[in-house]
């Protein structure tokens, strides 16, 4: 089955905006998905992640439309690196919708990386990268061939409630100290 799957240069941004993705699979075996967006990571990353995930779909004969056709179910993914104690981790996101604009499903998962120094994506190399769109597809291809099924545990079905966004905090009174402020004065007795 040949699978074409390809980045829309205009859509890939740097600046954590979205990046629209494009597939299409020569003939549909089972539900279609399509990939609407991945959001986050830079061009170079986002690009081996897009062929990664590409390689992956095609070598589990998944049936992949056009972003702009139709499709059973739409994948938007959000992909970040942030470091943690020193070590840049990074994560992702997969938020599989059907038909009727309802989350199916929520793929998650997380790669710790080494050091990255000055720039955390640094750390996102072909292997890391391979290994995301690996564990992706295959979660994906298992919901695929069973709608209801979770396939791991690190995958939340959808029907879970969505978080609450933060409370907005309340002013802070000016009548006591912060707590860096009572720090200084613990220091300084």
């Amino acid at each position: 089955m040949c699978v074409l799957f390809g980045a829309l240069a205009s859509g890939c941004t740097t600046d954590g905006t979205t990046s629209n993705v494009s597939l299409a699979t020569n003939t549909a075996v089972g539900p279609t998905i399509a990939f609407d967006s991945i959001a986050g990571p830079p061009p170079g990353v986002f690009n081996r992640l897009v062929d990664d995930l590409s390689n992956e779909a095609q070598s589990r004969s998944l049936a992949i439309a056009s972003r702009e056709g139709a499709a059973s179910y739409r994948v938007r993914g959000y992909v970040a690196a942030q470091v943690i104690r020193g070590r840049t981790h990074v994560s992702w996101v997969w938020d599989v919708y059907d038909g009727g604009k309802q989350r199916a499903l929520r793929i998650t998962g997380e790669e710790a990386g080494g050091r990255a120094g000055g720039d955390p994506w640094s750390v996102a190399d072909d292997p890391m990268v391979r290994k995301i769109a690996r564990s992706s597809m295959d979660q994906i291809a298992v919901f695929l061939n069973n709608p209801g099924s979770v396939p791991d545990a690190a995958t939340a079905i959808a029907s879970a409630p969505e978080p609450e966004a933060p409370k907005p905090r309340r002013p802070r009174s000016a009548k006591g100290p912060t707590a860096a402020e009572r720090l200084a004065m613990s220091e300084a007795r």
